[in-house]
Formats: structure tokens, sequence, C-alpha cells
């Protein structure tokens, strides 16, 4: 069980997730965490729970080494060092935009990041 997510891209990409989950108080919105970093052909697992457990959507953003992004809408301060915590406008970092991941009902899913 778990989100696994698969560097299929020719460089190294850095990966941040996002999430719902009942651990920011006071709806400081989604659970987001990075970064893990994966090598061409690798793969690592983000998340070892049910992907559904709390919610069929999940938010992902992944920058490689040679400057190519996965990004979307929705934009969250990021620092450039390892996070782990509730997403929140007035954080440090730096502007980043995450996509919108839909995980379905599924308990595990893979995420392929292709160029």
């Amino acid at each position: 069980m778990g989100l696994t997510i698969r560097n299929r891209y020719s460089s190294r990409v850095y990966v941040a997730i996002g999430f719902s989950d009942d651990s920011c108080p006071d709806n400081t919105g989604p659970h987001i965490i990075g970064w893990w970093g994966i090598d061409p052909g690798g793969q690592a697992l983000v998340y070892a729970n049910d992907v559904n457990q709390y919610s069929p959507m999940w938010f992902y953003l992944a920058e490689a080494a040679n400057g190519a992004v996965w990004n979307g809408p929705y934009v969250a301060r990021v620092p450039d060092t390892a996070f782990n915590r509730c997403w929140r406008p007035e954080a440090d970092g730096r502007p980043r935009g995450f996509r919108e991941l839909f995980v379905g009902d599924n308990e595990d899913f893979t995420l392929n990041l292709v160029g």
C-alpha cells in the first residue's frame, strides 16, 4: 500500500507531495512533505499507508535537476530543504505550484514522471 513515484525522466527529479489528513489544525490546508530525490529509472515510496484513507485527491510537484518541472496552479510556499508541514500561506520558502493527482479509491498508486 502507498504512493510510489517513479522517475521515467532523463534527469534526477526532486518531488514534494500534498494530501489532506487530520494532522493540520483549523483548516490550515493539506499536509505537504518534500523533497525526495529520485534518479532516472528509480522510484520512491513517498507515502506508506492507503492513499485513499482521507481523500481521493492528492497534490504533487516535481523539479528536475536540468530545470524541467511538473507543477500546477495550487501554490504553496516551499523551502529548498526538506520539509514536513501544513500548507500555510505565511510559511517560509518560495511559491511553487502543485498539481492535482487523483488516486480514486485505490489503496496503492504509482505516479510516473515522464518528459
